[in-house]
């Protein structure tokens, strides 16, 4: 049992929050596969956002965030409160252009993530990772956050071993490619958890063996934003180091036991208002999922006897 406190107590600058446990995809990495719970409120969260014994970093997960029906309302809350708020999306409803109208009004106030799992240029990685071929909507939702004047934009992937290691210099190439919106990068380690596979994930010693040739050492060093209250930008979990002055890049190790030591991150329950360790949370939610490994094996069997 790991600890928890009320949110009157909270230890933690970053929050993180399940709006919904809906999703409009099917990802073999999923962490978060249960469809059955009620979305959460806005009642229940504005009373969140109020009783913070201070501001923190409000983190929107799911599911799909952008499912949540007042989802608009939840970043107003929080805003209203003195929160800041990122949120990480899938895309697709990116590609809708009365939800970007009303994102296009919160650019600038809120961060915004992009996953983009299988990079820029082939959607065997898409087939792979998110059970469908969708490079072609992800490449239209990046061009759709730029068309809409969307800031403060977040691309991140899941590095899976011996599978899309090329996604690394390919997100960079687009955060370079559209700089004036792209503000942060983000690469997680797939873990063993919910539905995923019998593949070894990686460490963070070894994403960043992975991601140092791509960069000069002077580039390399660590360094983060201090808006986000991490550490100087090696952490045990966490390696952050910016390329340049308006890039940040982020090396994680996901939902492993070291990880689950981190104290920066919390998770708010959908419950009691009580907030427990996000990694923590992680490890408990999924690594007993009864979804089985053997269709993603199979998957991936059939993918490379394709090639």
């Amino acid at each position: 049992m790991y600890p928890r406190w009320h949110i009157d107590n909270n230890p933690f600058p970053n929050l993180y929050v399940d709006l919904t446990e809906r999703c409009n995809m099917d990802c073999n990495f999923c962490y978060n596969p249960g469809r059955s719970k009620a979305d959460l409120g806005y009642d229940y969260f504005a009373e969140a956002c109020a009783r913070l014994p201070g501001p923190v970093n409000w983190r929107f997960l799911g599911g799909e965030p952008t499912l949540n029906e007042r989802f608009f309302d939840l970043i107003e809350i929080a805003l209203r409160h003195g929160h800041t708020v990122y949120f990480a999306s899938n895309g697709i409803r990116f590609n809708d252009p009365a939800f970007m109208e009303e994102l296009a009004h919160w650019s600038g106030k809120v961060s915004v993530g992009l996953s983009m799992d299988g990079g820029t240029l082939d959607n065997r990685f898409y087939t792979l990772l998110n059970n469908r071929d969708c490079l072609g909507s992800k490449l239209q939702a990046l061009e759709n956050l730029h068309r809409y004047g969307i800031k403060r934009v977040c691309l991140s992937a899941i590095i899976v071993r011996n599978e899309n290691e090329r996604v690394i210099g390919e997100l960079y190439e687009a955060a370079n490619r559209y700089s004036d919106m792209v503000r942060y990068i983000h690469y997680r380690s797939a873990a063993m958890v919910g539905r995923w596979i019998d593949t070894q994930p990686y460490l963070l010693e070894e994403l960043k063996r992975l991601t140092r040739p791509y960069f000069s050492s002077e580039a390399f060093a660590p360094r983060c934003l201090r808006e986000i209250n991490c550490n100087d930008g090696d952490g045990e979990c966490c390696y952050r180091f910016r390329p340049s002055s308006r890039l940040q890049i982020s090396l994680i190790e996901f939902a492993t036991e070291r990880s689950s030591r981190c104290h920066n991150r919390g998770k708010l329950l959908p419950d009691g208002l009580l907030i427990e360790p996000f990694f923590a949370n992680m490890i408990d939610k999924g690594i007993n999922h009864p979804k089985g490994r053997t269709e993603c094996q199979l998957h991936q069997a059939a993918l490379r006897s394709s090639e």
